[in-house]
This record gives C-alpha cells, structure tokens and sequence, in this order.
C-alpha cells in the first residue's frame, strides 16, 4: 500500500505568494494608468560607447563648421579688470515717537491663590504629590482650562491639588464632571471647614 503525502503551503509561502501577485497588479495598474512611465526611445537609452562616439562626432564637427579662433595675446592683456563695487553703509537712526505708553497692570481672571488653608467650600481634588512642583503643573493646568486652583498642604508632606470652591455640593458635581470631560481626570468632592 502506497501512502501518498499531500504539500500544504506555509504561511510564509502563502504570504510570499500573495505579495508577488499584488506587486504584479500593481505594476499593471501603474502601467496602465501611466504608460509614458514605460516608454523608452533610442534617443533616451544610450549605451556608454554611444555617449563618447556621440562626443567625438559633435566635435569633429564643431571643428569643420568654425575652426578654433586665436586671438592675439596683447588683446588678452589690454582686457580692463572690473571693480567690484564697494558696499556703502549707512548708520541708522534710531526711531523717536511722542507717545508715552503705559503698561497696566494684567488682571488675572483665574485666582493665583496657592496656599496650603484653602477657602471653606467644596473642592474636586484631582490629585495629591509627593512634590510641590509637580502639584502646580496640575494647578496650572486648571487655570489655563479656566478653573480655580488650590494647593492644600497635608501633614504628611503630601500636596492636593484642589478645583473650586463651590459653594454646595451640586455645583461641585457639575465642577467635577466637567474635568472629567475635558481633562479625563475623574477627582473627588472634599468639603473644606472654616478658613
């Protein structure tokens, strides 16, 4: 009994087949949609042996056609030189103006307040670190989006970061979704006591 053993392709096979058959179709689409990408004349192939043959003849050429030129060296002597022009600089004046501008001071509309006793009310804490730096990125941050923004300082070293105050619950709900939305940071309502 002779046993017969089917070939089965390997993926790598199957992969290499397909890419070759893409790569045909590509190039005929290529061809078909650009045919001036394909056509080749005598003129634009040249083989190197036609390239010097070609340089050869055109200056046999150019020789019967007007033969060299000597010109007498005293005409190449007498040839003037030109001067390059000089370069005239000319020193500026400084512009004046009478009008007298005053800066004003920049009034902020986001509270700078950073201090480690926030106001009473409720707060979103979005955060707490370890390092004072990194919580007023998170700060400014809020104020950029147009959030008030506090640092509370813990008793153990850490620094929360609080959105707000809020005068009750409800409207720091609606403070803390709308971080959410368009910070993707969920935080939580703390109440603060007393300032």
């Amino acid at each position: 009994m002779t046993e017969q053993t089917t070939w089965q392709a390997s993926a790598i096979e199957h992969r290499s087949a397909w890419i070759f058959a893409l790569c045909c179709l590509l190039l005929i689409l290529i061809a078909s949609l650009k045919p001036d990408l394909f056509e080749f004349s005598q003129e634009e192939v040249a083989l190197p042996e036609q390239v010097e043959d070609t340089a050869r003849d055109s200056d046999a050429l150019a020789e019967r056609i007007a033969p060299p030129v000597e010109e007498p060296a005293e005409a190449v002597k007498s040839t003037p030189e030109i001067e390059q022009p000089k370069a005239v600089v000319i020193p500026a004046k400084p512009v004046t103006s009478n009008r007298v501008i005053t800066k004003k001071p920049a009034v902020k509309a986001v509270s700078s307040k950073t201090s480690s006793t926030p106001a009473s009310g409720y707060y979103v804490q979005l955060g707490a670190f370890g390092e004072k730096p990194r919580a007023q990125g998170l700060v400014d941050q809020l104020k950029r989006q147009g959030w008030n923004a506090v640092i509370s300082a813990k008793p153990n070293g850490l620094h929360a970061v609080w959105a707000g105050p809020k005068k009750d619950h409800a409207e720091a709900e609606k403070l803390q979704k709308a971080i959410e939305k368009k910070m993707k940071t969920k935080g939580f309502i703390v109440q603060q006591k007393g300032a």
